[in-house]
């Protein structure tokens, strides 16, 4: 669908401002919630199992429930869909806060909630996604792209943080209470903006037709050849790099000799230099076609990954780390832009779905071999090995034709 009207520059769109303060608050209240849950359960029960389960329970709504969520996101309106997610998540994390003050809460409540704000969460996602291009258009998705991702490592840095002083001050629930603010702030956004959606398609909820809407995502994904390639190539990479975390650990520990502080640096210069990358994406974009732009940024993470397995002085891998977290946002946008620019908007939903029902299976596989990995093969040596094959995998979308001349400043076919 093309453009109907002019969009005003990004700082100058007051409904996409304004949305994006509310998720932006929205993502570090939720930061702050996860720290406090995890805490809370290590208090409460001391007990690594339990604590797991809440991971679990973060985790396991978006791969089973994710392409179910798509088909109810191209149906519903998008806005009053992200308004509702959000207006029941702040009911239930409203309950857990009064739970928690009144000293009421329990273990499985804790692991329930995990689970039932993730589960409403998984329709905001597709959602959000569908929705950006309504609000700034096509020709400025790349910026507001990376702007939300820039937020994503800023909350998760600052969340913790947070959390931790609020819990030191005024003890867990108030940290509770934060992502319940939070919640109502998102609520507060999304009721005053307002957006031109498409007209949409009523039909019924017939299990025939549901699933034959599932099936239509499918087939969109299986239409259009960037996504066949894009969606194996990434499943693989997230494969490799979901016990990232993992690793490291283990790399300063164990290889390095080093403690938690030197940990926190690499992990605090890796998320600035995804809030680098984010920034910047939109400028280098303009110039730097996003096929190029993914495959090149893919390339150079890995080659920053094997310097910094490979390296034992802490102000070069440090450096290192930067240098990968710019990678890493110059990967994820463009892959998000290509999608929104090349699936058309009936379909959306159903794509952001799959694609972080796809993407979320990855990481618990990922993790199970890491964890594996990790603890039977030297960790440079594990190191080395993912970075080979990542490299591999980055060679190969430079030399596939479809990735490598993605232009999303001209018209992309949405068929093979």
């Amino acid at each position: 669908m093309e453009d109907q009207a002019p969009y005003p520059r990004l700082w100058k769109n007051r409904n996409y401002i304004t949305l994006f303060i509310g998720q932006m608050l929205s993502s570090l209240g939720s930061n702050v919630y996860s720290f406090a849950l995890l805490w809370d359960m290590k208090v409460m029960t001391n007990n690594t199992f339990l604590m797991s389960l809440v991971g679990i329970g973060w985790m396991l709504p978006q791969v089973i429930l994710g392409p179910f969520a798509g088909v109810f996101v191209d149906r519903w309106n998008k806005r009053w869909t992200m308004f509702w997610s959000d207006a029941i998540r702040l009911i239930l994390t409203a309950v857990v806060t009064a739970l928690a003050f009144s000293h009421d809460l329990t273990p499985v409540v804790m692991i329930l909630s995990a689970f039932l704000l993730n589960a409403v969460g998984t329709l905001f996602g597709p959602a959000s996604g569908a929705l950006t291009p309504l609000l700034v258009g096509k020709e400025q998705l790349a910026s507001a792209n990376g702007l939300e991702q820039a937020a994503g490592p800023l909350s998760m840095m600052l969340g913790p943080a947070i959390a931790a002083g609020l819990i030191a001050w005024q003890g867990v629930p108030m940290a509770y209470a934060i992502n319940a603010l939070s919640f109502l702030i998102s609520v507060a956004t999304l009721f005053v903006i307002r957006v031109g959606e498409p007209p949409l398609v009523r039909q019924s909820f017939a299990p025939a037709v549901f699933f034959g809407e599932m099936r239509e995502g499918l087939q969109t994904v299986r239409r259009i050849r960037l996504l066949m390639v894009l969606f194996p190539v990434a499943f693989l990479l997230n494969f490799l790099l979901a016990p990232f975390d993992l690793y490291m650990v283990q790399f300063v520990t164990v290889a390095l000799h080093r403690t938690q502080v030197a940990l926190g640096e690499l992990n605090s210069l890796f998320a600035v230099g995804m809030m680098t990358g984010a920034l910047t994406v939109g400028v280098v974009s303009r110039y730097v076609r996003p096929g190029y732009l993914l495959a090149g940024a893919s390339l150079g993470f890995s080659l920053a990954f094997f310097g910094l397995a490979c390296s034992s002085w802490l102000p070069a891998i440090v450096a290192l780390s930067f240098c990968m977290g710019v990678c890493n946002s110059w990967i994820n946008i463009p892959i998000v832009t290509m999608i929104q620019r090349v699936v058309p908007q009936a379909f959306l939903g159903r794509v952001f779905s799959l694609m972080g029902s796809l993407f979320g299976a990855a990481m618990p596989l990922g993790l199970l071999l890491g964890g594996f990995l990790a603890h039977d093969i030297a960790i440079r040596d594990v190191l080395v090995i993912i970075a080979v094959i990542s490299s591999l995998l980055s060679v190969l979308l430079f030399l596939i034709p479809t990735v490598r001349r993605a232009d999303l400043n001209a018209p992309l076919a949405a068929s093979a």
